[in-house]
């Protein structure tokens, strides 16, 4: 009963207003819906830009991300490897050294330096070595040094120093030798 008084009520009120009124009323109303669905409209379209810009660049980035696959995946290949490389590194760089001399039949003094932690964030050490020979033969010697070049070893030659210790020309030239070679290892290893 209340509600249908009310009802009535609002009826006696809305027919006591002028037509005048009524006008300004329902357009004030049309202005206040417009002037709402305008900044719904607007906030909508830039949520609207914003995500299509994001989709542009998520775009850019798979397409960036296809066209260097091929070289991504070759670099982490190598990264691999090179790691699987300093990790299986031969712990006894210094006997095999020794041993490869031997076996050519003259001695070596195979002498390591403390390792010391590379620039870059890679966790690899630089694990100096010195060898130095004495009265070898040039032919043993180029041997040797091209059985350092076959270890499995990561290992470099940093410095070379050749004394010739016999004056003659033929291919039995007696020489001293010092080469420095730079090895590697990643630092969890303790190799020598």
């Amino acid at each position: 009963m209340n509600d249908l008084n009310r009802k009535d009520s609002l009826m006696e009120k809305w027919a006591a207003v002028t037509t005048k009124d009524k006008v300004l009323l329902v357009l004030m109303i049309a202005i206040i819906i417009g002037v709402g669905v305008y900044f719904l409209f607007t906030f909508m379209n830039k949520s609207m830009e914003q995500k299509m810009r994001e989709t542009e660049e998520y775009r850019q980035a798979l397409t960036y991300i296809a066209e260097n696959q091929t070289t991504y995946a070759k670099n982490r290949e190598e990264k691999a490897a090179m790691r699987e490389k300093l990790i299986n590194a031969d712990s006894k760089i210094v006997g095999k050294l020794s041993t490869m001399a031997s076996k050519l039949g003259f001695d070596v003094t195979v002498t390591p330096k403390d390792a010391h932690s590379t620039s870059d964030d890679s966790g690899a050490e630089e694990q100096e070595i010195e060898v130095s020979f004495k009265n070898v033969e040039y032919d043993k010697f180029l041997e040797y040094i091209i059985q350092i070049h076959k270890l499995d070893t990561p290992i470099y030659m940093r410095h070379l120093s050749i004394t010739r210790t016999s004056n003659n020309t033929t291919s039995d030239t007696k020489m001293s030798v010092s080469i420095t070679l730079m090895s590697y290892r990643l630092k969890e290893q303790n190799a020598t």
